[in-house]
C-alpha cells in the first residue's frame, strides 16, 4: 500500500514538474528584460539627476524603475520557488531511481548466482540432452539464449539507472546554485528598491516645498500658451478668409476661360492662377483645343468625306462639328447627284437600245415582206406567161438573212467598298521627433508630481534629449514662424486646410513660404536650465483643436 501511494505521488510530481521549465524559462526571459528596462532607466536618470532637482522626468523615471523593481522582486520570488520545486522533484526521482537499482541490483546478484552454479558446458548440455523429445530440446536451447540475453540487459539497465542518478544530482546541484543566485539578486533589488522610494519620497518632497513657485509657473505658461494659440487662430482665421477670396477669384476667372472657351482665354487663366483650383481642367481644355485644331487641319488638307467623317468620329463635340457634318453633307449630295446622272445615262442607253432594236425589228419584217411580195409577183407572172415550170422543193426555199441578236447588253455599275491628402492619413502620421515621450495629453492633464495641480493642453507635450529637432510630420506649406517671449519659437504648417503646430523650438531652420517635406527638420527643441527637452506640438481643423494622439500612430 506504501508503495502505492508513492507510486502516485511521483506520479503527480513528475505532471507538475513537467510544467515548470516552461514557466521558469518564461519567467526568466521576463526577468531579464525588466533588468535591461532597469539599466536604461539609470541612465536616463543619471542624466535626469545632473540637470535639477525639480526635474518632472526625473520623479517619473524613478517611479517607472520602482515599479519595474517591484515587479522583478516578485518574479525573482517566484523563479526561487520554481527553483525549489525542480530541486524538490529532482530528488523525488533521484530516490525512485535509487529505489529501482537497488531492486535490480538484488536480482542481478542471484541471476549471477544461478549462472553460477550452471555455469559448467556439461550441465547445459545435460539440460538440453534430458529432453523427453526433439521440440522440448529445441525450446531449452532458445531458453538458455534468452537468458544469456537477460543477463546482457540486466546488466545494462543497472549501468543505466546508474548514470540516470548521476544526470539528476548534476541538475539538482545546478538548480541549487542557480537558487543562490537568485537569492542573492532578490536582496540585491530589494534593497536598491528601498533606496529608491526613499530617493523618491525626497524628490516629492522637494516638489511640494516649490509647490507655490511651481503653481506660479505653470500659471505664466498657461498664459503663454493662451497668446500661442490666440496668435495660431487668428493666423488660421486670415488664412482661411484669402483662401476663400483666392477661391472666389479663381473660380470667376476659370468661368470667364470656359465662357472663351480659346487657348487664349485658358492660358489667361493658367497666368492669373498658376496654383488654382482648375489648372489642369485648364490645361486639358487647350490640349483639347490643340488637337482639335490639328485634326481639322488634317482634315481639310485631305478634304474627302472619310477625312470629315473620322474627325466627326473622333471629335464629337470639336469645334468644327458644324462645318465638318456640312462638308460631309456636301459630299453625300454630290455623290447623290452622280447616282442620278448615272441613272440617267442608263436609261438613255437603254432606251436608245430597246429603239434600234425595234427599228431592226420593224427593217427584218420590211425586207422579209418585199421578198415575199417579189415571190408572188414572180410567181404571178409566171402563172400569166402560163409556163410551167417544176422547181424541186428544196429550190423553193426563199433564203432571208438570218436575224442577228443585238450585241449590248445594260452596264452595271461598279460596287463600292484611350496619394493621399493629409485628412486621408490621420492615425498614422508620423512623430514630429526622431525619439521621445509624451509627458503632457491632450485636454486637462493632473501635474504628473504634484496631483492637486491640473493644466489644459491644447495638444501634447512631448519629452525628447538635448539637440533633437521637431520634424514635420506630413508635407505641407510653413505658414508662419512666431516668436513668444518667454516661451520659444514656434512653426505652424498648412497641410490643406489643416495645420500642425511645433511649439518651444530654440531655434528654426525653415522661413514663412517654404514648401516642406514629410520628416524635414523644422528646427531644434529648447532645452531649459533644469534639462528638459520638452515640444507642445498641436493639430488644428481650421479653427478647431484636435487630439494630436487621434492623427500620430502609436502616440
Amino acid at each position: 500500500m506504501k508503495f502505492i501511494l508513492s507510486t502516485i505521488l511521483f506520479t503527480l510530481s513528475l505532471a507538475v514538474f513537467g510544467q515548470v521549465p516552461y514557466n521558469k524559462a518564461n519567467l526568466q526571459k521576463q526577468n531579464a528584460q525588466l533588468k535591461k528596462e532597469i539599466i536604461n532607466l539609470n541612465k536616463q536618470l543619471e542624466v535626469n539627476k545632473q540637470n535639477s532637482k525639480l526635474n518632472v522626468d526625473y520623479v517619473q523615471n524613478l517611479t517607472k524603475k520602482i515599479q519595474v523593481q517591484t515587479k522583478l522582486v516578485g518574479n525573482l520570488s517566484k523563479e526561487k520557488h520554481f527553483l525549489d520545486d525542480e530541486i524538490y522533484l529532482t530528488q523525488l526521482e533521484i530516490n525512485k531511481l535509487s529505489r529501482e537499482l537497488v531492486e535490480l541490483k538484488k536480482e542481478y546478484k542471484n541471476v549471477l548466482v544461478r549462472a553460477y552454479k550452471n555455469k559448467s558446458v556439461e550441465n547445459k548440455l545435460l539440460f538440453v540432452l534430458s529432453s523427453n523429445s526433439l521440440g522440448e530440446a529445441y525450446r531449452r536451447v532458445k531458453y538458455l539464449e534468452k537468458y544469456s540475453a537477460y543477463k546482457t540487459g540486466q546488466a545494462d539497465e543497472i549501468i543505466g539507472k546508474q548514470t540516470d542518478i548521476q544526470q539528476k544530482k548534476s541538475k539538482k546541484e545546478k538548480a541549487k546554485d542557480d537558487k543562490e543566485k537568485v537569492l542573492s539578486q532578490q536582496v540585491l533589488f530589494s534593497q536598491n528598491l528601498e533606496k529608491e522610494r526613499l530617493t523618491k519620497e525626497k524628490a516629492v518632497e522637494e516638489f511640494r516645498k516649490n509647490e507655490g513657485v511651481i503653481a506660479a509657473e505653470i500659471n505664466a505658461k498657461e498664459g503663454q500658451q493662451r497668446q500661442i494659440d490666440a496668435q495660431i487662430k487668428s493666423i488660421i482665421e486670415e488664412e482661411i478668409r484669402q483662401a476663400k477670396i483666392r477661391a472666389e477669384k479663381d473660380l470667376k476667372d476659370w468661368n470667364e476661360a470656359k465662357r472663351g472657351n480659346t487657348i487664349a482665354s485658358y492660358n489667361e487663366y493658367l497666368k492669373d492662377n498658376p496654383k488654382g483650383d482648375y489648372v489642369k481642367s485648364a490645361k486639358t481644355a487647350v490640349l483639347r483645343i490643340e488637337n482639335d485644331a490639328k485634326a481639322w487641319n488634317i482634315a481639310r488638307s485631305a478634304h474627302t468625306k472619310q477625312a470629315y467623317q473620322s474627325y466627326l468620329t473622333h471629335h464629337p463635340s470639336g469645334s468644327f462639328v458644324s462645318t465638318a457634318k456640312t462638308e460631309v453633307n456636301k459630299f453625300e449630295q454630290l455623290e447623290r447627284e452622280a447616282e442620278a446622272e448615272r441613272q440617267r445615262i442608263i436609261a438613255q442607253r437603254k432606251a436608245e437600245e430597246d429603239a434600234r432594236l425595234k427599228a431592226q425589228k420593224e427593217e427584218d419584217s420590211r425586207k422579209i415582206a418585199a421578198a415575199k411580195a417579189e415571190a408572188e409577183r414572180k410567181a404571178r407572172i409566171e402563172a400569166e406567161q402560163k409556163v410551167v415550170v417544176k422547181v424541186p422543193e428544196k429550190e423553193r426555199v426563199v433564203k432571208v438573212d438570218a436575224v442577228k441578236p443585238s450585241e449590248t447588253l445594260p452596264e452595271r455599275p461598279d460596287s463600292d467598298g484611350i496619394s493621399g491628402e493629409f485628412v486621408s492619413n490621420k492615425g498614422r502620421l508620423p512623430w514630429p521627433v526622431d525619439k521621445g515621450t509624451v509627458v503632457s495629453r491632450f485636454g486637462a492633464n493632473s501635474h504628473p508630481v504634484l496631483s492637486n495641480i491640473t493644466t489644459q493642453n491644447s495638444g501634447v507635450d512631448i519629452s525628447s534629449y538635448k539637440g533633437a529637432n521637431a520634424r514635420a510630420v506630413y508635407e505641407g506649406v510653413v505658414q508662419q514662424v512666431m516668436v513668444i517671449s518667454g516661451n520659444g519659437k514656434s512653426v505652424l504648417v498648412k497641410h490643406g486646410s489643416y495645420f500642425s503646430v511645433y511649439t518651444n523650438l530654440s531655434s528654426v531652420s525653415v522661413s514663412k513660404g517654404d514648401v516642406v517635406k514629410r520628416g524635414q527638420s523644422l528646427g531644434i527643441i529648447y532645452t531649459n536650465g533644469d534639462g528638459e527637452t520638452v515640444m507642445n506640438f498641436q493639430v488644428w481643423s481650421g479653427t478647431t483643436k484636435q487630439n494630436p494622439a487621434l492623427w500620430v500612430a502609436g502616440m
